[in-house]
């Protein structure tokens, strides 16, 4: 019965169905799971005095007259009802009034509900739903829908009551009944009767609160399933020694309280038998390469090998730079990326099978296939975003077990860390080095911006190195924004003293490297880039970034670019540029210039966007939020983690309901998870 077709349904042809395909839309089940983005209340009836302008409101109008009018361009009928409500005249437009015309009497009052349009005392209704007084049926609780052009919203209405009358027979519970009773939730069916067709308030809050429960609440349990079962692999026990307490005392610096913890966690798990796999969330610059570091020491003083995979092979190199900087010759270790000449690579790779290498640090050439490790201990994979499930998984079956390490400098809010990596072990880095100052950010408005580039100047002639980061590569027809290749001829013009470079997306991976380590070795005074520089290199005497069009970009890839500079100890600048702000970007803006957190922006992002944007969940095998916001139920979040534990419990002490619910839940996952 779901999966009918959506073409059976009174009044959908084949036009209309291939419409309504475009909103999701394509059987009876998929309406019923389409659940109404807000709704209006039809029982006030609004005086139109007090209606504001292109607001939905329920009016009590008087007909006066009824006219046909012709459509010049289209030949199509109009029909144009002229109606009064007490001092106020109106008209009421029907765009195929075939089946209206004789609907309406002159003289008569009748309900109509539909968006205002006002002008003082003059009012106007297009294609607005009516009925006669007297109607109270017509005095509801309205849904409305997300739409597609051409698809009114009565249609939409009707289609959803139609399929949720014929399926709520058919409707079974996701819930144990012990669940259901400490929830005090209302039966699935009822629930999704009156998300669609409310009976009042009270009903509706009910229906909404079990909805969001049931997801919130097998998200939880699909989550802990997961950690529990499909990443413990047994593993070697990796023991830490006092060589790593040694070289601990000797760095240049003090490690912070929060990398010593994330290191307590990584050493807990080493040294537990099973495999590892732990996320190290921290903001740029917090030291989380260090932990990576240490990671791979203690594997090669078990006698495994390590990997760490960057996302670039200039940040593949600048990681076996430090790693050499720190260790010198104590260990065997080799750079493996496109860029290394092929004889010397075939060398590498041999020495890599024969177990002469204790760590490859690399890009994704790690990944091929002759590519073959002796005896693979640890897998690190830095900025993990940029690697595919696929790309890592690669990586990790090149040994037997090995442990696995994930590094990201995306914060999301630390609440809701394990709804993104629920399958992993998470440790945040949330404090900073000391010696790093706050970049001050300031939004530059057109009339400040000669003022800046005067600043700009100031810092270059005292050796400062310049980000610009442009959001297009090339002027565009349709875009009116600032091009990377335009702004680096600009810059060229306006400092003729300084070198100016341009690196972007479109150049080729070894010219994009070369331009990046010019601007490293300080050969390059300002560097004109895209995004391509959100993963980058370390430069400590890159003191300024601009963003262009600072608009463009989301509020996680704002702070992701800021953080190519403060990474020394001189001050650093972000200057965001922007000639047009929406009152979205307007509040992005605002949120840059006040928090330096990553963590505290990646909870403003989730207030802004919700929780579906961001966090992508299908990729995990998750079950999609519908109607649950990870940024606005957190009280239910909680109730539903409560009751997850509990079940957890009862499963363990083999409650037979409670084991077949949680096995077909395993069974569900083992069906959709990507590994």
């Amino acid at each position: 019965m779901f999966d009918m077709p959506i073409v059976q349904l009174k009044g959908v042809g084949e036009k209309k169905a291939a419409k309504l395909k475009k909103i999701g839309l394509e059987t009876y089940g998929d309406l019923l799971t389409d659940y109404p983005v807000k709704y209006v209340d039809r029982r006030k009836i609004a005086n139109i005095s007090e209606a504001v302008d292109q607001s939905w409101v329920t009016i009590k109008a008087k007909v006066t007259d009824v006219r046909i009018k012709t459509i010049s361009k289209s030949r199509k009928e109009m029909m144009i009802l002229d109606v009064v409500d007490s001092f106020h005249q109106g008209e009421i437009l029907f765009f195929s009034p075939k089946y209206l015309k004789d609907r309406f009497k002159l003289g008569e009052t009748y309900y109509f509900f539909g968006k205002i349009e006002r002008a003082g005392m003059i009012f106007k209704m297009k294609h607005p739903e009516f009925a006669q007084i007297g109607d109270q049926a017509f005095l509801n609780i309205l849904p409305i829908y997300h739409a597609t052009l051409g698809i009114y919203q009565t249609e939409l209405v009707n289609m959803h009551q139609t399929a949720v009358r014929v399926l709520k027979p058919y409707v079974e519970e996701t819930l144990p009944d012990t669940v259901i009773e400490m929830g005090k939730l209302m039966g699935l069916d009822e629930a999704l009767m009156q998300i669609h067709m409310p009976r009042d308030e009270q009903a509706l809050k009910a229906a909404r609160y079990r909805i969001i429960y049931d997801e919130l609440f097998t998200l939880q349990l699909k989550l802990i399933l997961l950690k529990n079962n499909y990443h413990k692999a047994k593993a070697d026990k990796l023991e830490r020694d006092e060589r790593i307490d040694v070289w601990i005392e000797n760095l240049p610096f003090k490690l912070t309280g929060a990398q010593l913890r994330a290191f307590e966690d990584i050493c807990r798990d080493l040294a537990s038998g099973n495999a590892m796999n732990r996320l190290i969330q921290g903001d740029v610059g917090s030291g989380k390469t260090i932990l990576a570091f240490l990671t791979l020491a203690i594997g090669i003083n078990c006698e495994k090998q390590g990997i760490l995979m960057a996302p670039t092979a200039i940040l593949a190199r600048q990681h076996y730079e430090s790693f050499i900087e720190y260790f010198g010759d104590q260990y065997r270790v080799a750079v493996l990326d496109s860029g290394v000449p092929a004889k010397e690579k075939a060398a590498i790779k041999s020495q890599i099978a024969s177990g002469e290498l204790d760590v490859v640090i690399g890009t994704h050439a790690i990944l091929e296939s002759d590519v073959i490790f002796q005896n693979l201990g640890v897998v690190i994979t830095d900025e993990q975003h940029r690697f595919g499930v696929r790309q890592r998984t690669i990586a990790s079956q090149k040994g037997s077990s090995p442990h696995v390490l994930i590094m990201s400098a995306t914060p999301i809010p630390r609440t809701l860390s394990l709804i993104l990596y629920g399958d992993m072990d998470v440790s945040i880095v949330d404090e900073m080095p000391k010696g790093r100052q706050t970049i001050k950010t300031h939004f530059v408005r057109p009339a400040k911006i000669q003022d800046m580039y005067e600043f700009i100047r100031t810092q270059l002639s005292e050796n400062r190195q310049v980000y610009f980061v442009c959001p297009l590569v090339e002027a565009s027809e349709t875009l009116d924004l600032t091009s990377a290749t335009e702004h680096y001829e600009e810059l060229i013009k306006r400092y003729p003293e300084f070198k100016v470079g341009l690196v972007h997306g479109k150049m080729k991976s070894r010219e994009k490297d070369q331009i990046m380590e010019s601007f490293k070795n300080k050969a390059i005074d300002i560097l004109v880039s895209t995004t391509v520089i959100e993963v980058g290199i370390n430069v400590p005497n890159a003191t300024v970034m601009v963003i262009l069009n600072s608009e463009r970009f989301g509020l996680s890839q704002l702070h992701q670019l800021r953080g190519r500079v403060g990474r020394g100890a001189e001050q650093s600048y972000c200057f965001l540029l922007s000639e047009k702000l929406s009152k979205e970007a307007k509040a992005r803006i605002e949120t840059m210039v006040k928090e330096t957190s990553g963590f505290e922006i990646a909870d403003k992002d989730l207030e802004m966007r919700g929780s579906g944007e961001i966090f992508g969940l299908r990729q995990h095998g998750l079950p999609e939020l519908r109607l649950a916001d990870l940024s606005k139920h957190k009280k239910i979040l909680i109730e539903a983690q409560k009751h997850v534990k509990i079940v957890v419990a009862e499963y363990q002490m083999g409650n037979n309901k409670i084991v077949k619910y949680i096995n077909q839940l395993k069974l569900d996952i083992e069906d959709n998870f990507v590994l």
